[in-house]
């Protein structure tokens, strides 16, 4: 993080502390999407290293979904997940938990 400029720097910690507080989880290819569009010297390939090197820094659970589905369309299961940890598990493993 180093080479990058500190406008990247604190744009980066303030999207995943954001994205962490609302979603509990990062996905990692649209944070870095989004990412690289404000930061137009960003190659996506870098933002998605930025992205996931900040995403463990914080020990955040990330997922890889390019599609960027909008989780707060599915039914909530707690006040906290909006129902996203739910259907992780029941998609991964076939069953809720």
């Amino acid at each position: 993080m180093h080479n990058h400029p500190v406008e990247l720097r604190d744009d980066l910690n303030y999207t995943l502390v954001k994205t962490i507080y609302e979603f509990g989880i990062v996905n990692v290819p649209v944070l870095a999407a989004q990412l690289a569009d404000r930061h137009r010297d960003l190659s996506f390939a870098d933002a998605e290293r930025l992205v996931l090197g900040f995403a463990q820094l914080y020990s955040a659970p990330v997922v890889f979904d390019r599609s960027g589905c909008d989780w707060r369309l599915k039914e909530p299961v707690g006040w906290d997940n909006d129902g996203l940890l739910l259907d992780i598990v029941q998609n991964e493993f076939g069953r809720a938990a």
